[in-house]
């Protein structure tokens, strides 16, 4: 059994996030694996990331930043062995900022840029900035994972800009084509170590590219020693015809929306 756990659904809600667990409960099924999803709200007490194979935090606001770092600081050590396991951590939208060294918010005039830095979790090698204004658009990337080649599509709404060291492990998790990534200057997009992902990409991002959907749950039962079913790449309902068309009508539109200026 494939084990998942749905880090504090009531505080990182947005987006319509909640979409990419199903699509993790669906795909599963379709490869003929067993998963079970917990629900682990904030404020649960004793939480042990290596009891599960995979962990997804959605994204959340910012001023819920605090609350939630000093939350997972209690269990930091076990994640960072969770993430060296080979185990799938996915991070999404500007969630990803509680898991860079620090994140600064705009504009409470407690520093000389007029923003007041408070520490992350340092599991990434990267720092945050929150901006003035929301981002949002489409984001359009090129990514390996697992291997694997794959064009990534989705939306990114938010309001940090991250910026990354490429050192301990860490390297890009793809480059854009398409929208602003990380910070909108350097073409980089998200972060990733072995199998673990963060990525400014929502969508929900794991219903729009079941290829990235596959690869996780492949990675996860892997670094667990969980055999999926021989045929499992066989399975009828997962050739992804409708979502390959999707992304090509997708990418047409995206390419006259930059042809405009957009």
């Amino acid at each position: 059994m494939i084990r998942t756990a749905w880090m504090y659904p009531d505080t990182l809600y947005l987006h319509g996030e909640r979409g990419t667990v199903m699509a993790l409960e669906r795909m599963a099924a379709a490869m003929g694996a067993e998963m079970k999803t917990d629900k682990i709200d904030l404020g649960a007490g004793y939480f042990d990331p290596m009891d599960y194979e995979i962990l997804f935090y959605g994204p959340g606001e910012i001023p819920s930043f605090e609350a939630v770092i000093k939350e997972i600081s209690a269990y930091r050590e076990r994640l960072r062995e969770f993430v060296e396991s080979g185990r799938v951590l996915l991070v999404t939208g500007s969630s990803v900022g509680m898991f860079c060294r620090s994140v600064g918010l705009f504009g409470d005039g407690k520093a000389a840029d007029g923003s007041r830095r408070i520490s992350g979790l340092g599991l990434i090698p990267a720092d945050a900035l929150e901006r003035e204004y929301v981002f949002g658009d489409d984001e359009l990337i090129d990514a390996v994972y697992n291997g694997r080649q794959m064009e990534l599509l989705g939306n990114q709404i938010q309001m940090l800009d991250i910026y990354t060291d490429e050192s301990e492990g860490f390297g890009s998790f793809g480059r854009v084509r398409y929208g602003r990534g990380n910070n909108g200057v350097d073409g980089s997009e998200g972060m990733i170590c072995k199998n673990s992902v963060f990525t400014n990409m929502t969508g929900p991002l794991l219903v729009g590219n079941p290829w990235l959907t596959e690869e996780m749950i492949r990675c996860a039962a892997e670094a667990s020693g969980i055999k999926l079913p021989q045929n499992e790449s066989a399975a009828p309902d997962r050739d992804h015809d409708l979502e390959k068309k999707s992304l090509e009508l997708k990418k047409a539109f995206i390419k006259e929306k930059a042809a405009h200026g957009e």
